[in-house]
């Protein structure tokens, strides 16, 4: 009976042959695209999902009339963090925009993802380097890399760290240390980078209300009313920005702060 009816089916197609290509190949379409959505969304909400408290980590950026930004001033962190108690940790991130030679005894290496960040970041995001720095006794930016990058600058996989490099052009190169290395893939997470500089501060020179080129994380405590707690983050952010005496005008044009 089964092979009757599907010899039926089958000649019933055969005979209306546009028909049923337009039926199969619009039903193929569709599940085509519709497998494409479900990977897209799949990855583009799994990033940092390996990071421990992943859920309760939000970027804070700024609300200008146009767009929204993610770049922050430097000061609006410890703000934050003195302010509110259902943040329990606030970490900043800067990159530095511009492409620059790293010189090693291997030949020279182009970096296009530096970044510096504090380590209450590095510890929000579970970045452990080899020969971390003493928290409690070491201020200064401590620069390391990750391992893909480390084969380019270092291609000998015995190489033992610390590590002299020389940053820049010939004329002007700076003499560094490379610490250790990150075991770490970035691709599928929101900081990224090929050298990497953690230090307890990095904007001791940098807190002006004025300049708007940090990036400010911040980790909730459970049950956090993330609305809420937005809205009071941007009463905050106003008043610093009276308190540091930014001109009226200048207040407009930085916009409000949002929460990501």
């Amino acid at each position: 009976m089964f092979k009757l009816n599907l010899k039926i089916a089958l000649r019933n197609l055969w005979k209306n042959k546009v028909y049923t290509a337009i039926n199969i190949g619009g039903l193929s379409i569709a599940l085509a695209a519709f497998i494409i959505v479900v990977l897209y969304v799949s990855y583009e909400t799994s990033y940092d999902k390996d990071v421990p408290n992943y859920e309760r980590i939000y970027q804070v950026g700024r609300s200008l009339p146009d767009f929204k930004t993610e770049y922050t001033p430097a000061p609006l962190a410890k703000a934050i963090k003195d302010h509110f108690p259902e943040v329990e940790a606030v970490g900043r991130t800067k990159s530095i925009p511009f492409e620059f030679p790293i010189t090693t005894d291997h030949g020279r290496v182009y970096t296009t993802k530096a970044l510096q960040l504090d380590q209450e970041t590095a510890k929000m995001f579970n970045i452990v380097p080899t020969n971390g720095p003493d928290e409690e006794k070491d201020l200064k930016l401590n620069m390391y890399i990750p391992e893909l990058f480390r084969k380019q600058l270092f291609p000998d996989p015995k190489t033992t760290f610390p590590q002299f490099v020389m940053l820049g052009p010939k004329a002007a190169a700076q003499q560094e240390v490379v610490n250790g290395t990150i075991d770490r893939v970035d691709q599928h997470s929101n900081l990224k980078f090929d050298i990497i500089a953690i230090g307890r501060d990095i904007a001791f020179n940098d807190q002006d209300y004025g300049t708007n080129n940090h990036n400010t994380y911040i980790q909730v405590k459970e049950g956090t009313d993330i609305s809420a707690l937005e809205k009071k983050i941007d009463q905050l952010y106003k008043k610093e920005l009276i308190k540091a005496g930014v001109p009226a005008n200048d207040r407009r044009i930085a916009g409000r702060s949002v929460i990501f």
